[in-house]
């Protein structure tokens, strides 16, 4: 199964058993939790790039 690598961006492989992520690009590996976490901080980083200030709220 392939991933996107939170390192370089390109394709990354997920194992069979899905446990352990791996960039053949940037040798980015990591245990499929680890992996999880580091793509939500991303996500939550991307999306506060586009909520605008509010004050007040």
């Amino acid at each position: 199964m392939d991933a996107r690598c939170p390192e370089c961006e390109k394709v990354a492989v997920l194992d069979d058993n899905v446990t352990n992520v791996r960039c053949p690009h940037c040798n980015f590996e990591a245990d499929y939790d680890t992996y999880l976490g580091i793509m939500k901080d991303h996500a939550i980083n991307m999306s506060s790039e586009y909520i605008p200030d509010r004050p007040g709220l």
